[in-house]
């Protein structure tokens, strides 16, 4: 059974052995004493992964997969990055709860996700019910640390928080955020990254959003959506960066990414 603090924290330990520490959060609360209850401190290096894993081709599956065990894993457990993500047990977010078990890693892996959009331990209850079945509820990841459970009541309410916490976390130290593969949500997440100053690679090669950015980035095959083309507008390159899973080696990566976050 979980336990829970006079707080709220919750503990709770996963049929797998990890035990994670969640915390529900109200409108309005502080980001950093929300860290500091569940024992997160700051400034670390911090790695935000957004987007998701639909409509993928099994050669960018395999491409990533090798990406979150071989590369994202080990540089996070070999620098210390705190990484972030969505908290639910589908799409990228496995893959990266996977990834951190694949080299039994040790470094902090922290879900934000909406309280009425996900299965969570009893004695962490939902401000209603959520059953218009538009969204069945989804599991949390069971090897990530510690959750958030933010209010709202439709996916994309993790947005601002997400960023936020990915930003206050970091302090002066690196941070970044990938966007892989997403829709609709994860392009609210990307524009709200952006805004906060956060340096964003793009995952091209993995589909949907993400090569949409790449495309208009490079004059390929520009998105129609003036939401996209404003943001390659004002980041691109400033803030915005491609990478190719499918055309360049993971090695290319890896070491743009220690360059970045080892200094």
């Amino acid at each position: 059974m979980p336990k829970t603090s006079a707080d709220g924290l919750v503990e709770h330990r996963f049929s797998n052995g990890q035990l994670a520490k969640i915390l529900k959060l109200a409108d309005g609360t502080d980001c950093e004493q929300a860290l500091s209850t569940v024992g997160l401190q700051g400034p670390v290096p911090t790695l935000l992964v957004i987007g998701g894993a639909s409509n993928m081709t099994p050669e960018s599956q395999s491409k990533l997969l090798q990406f979150f065990n071989s590369t994202l894993a080990s540089l996070s457990e070999r620098l210390g990055i705190t990484v972030l993500d969505g908290g639910t047990d589908a799409g990228v977010i496995h893959m990266m709860g996977q990834a951190r078990n694949h080299i039994k890693g040790q470094f902090n892996l922290v879900g934000v996700a909406p309280l009425n959009r996900v299965i969570f331990p009893i004695d962490v209850k939902p401000t209603q019910a959520s059953d218009d079945g538009n969204y069945a509820p989804v599991k949390l990841e069971p090897h990530h640390t510690h959750f958030f459970l933010v209010p709202g009541e439709t996916w994309g309410s993790e947005s601002q928080w997400l960023a936020k916490f990915s930003s206050v976390l970091a302090g002066h130290f690196p941070s970044m955020t990938l966007l892989i593969n997403g829709g609709q949500v994860s392009l609210k997440d990307l524009k709200l990254n952006l805004e906060l100053g956060r340096r964003v690679t793009i995952i091209a090669g993995s589909g949907r959003l993400a090569d949409a950015v790449a495309d208009t980035i490079s004059g390929v095959a520009p998105s129609e959506d003036e939401i996209i083309q404003n943001l390659v507008k004002m980041y691109y390159p400033s803030q915005l960066s491609v990478f190719n899973i499918l055309a360049s080696s993971l090695d290319d990566l890896k070491a743009q990414l220690d360059m970045y976050f080892d200094c």
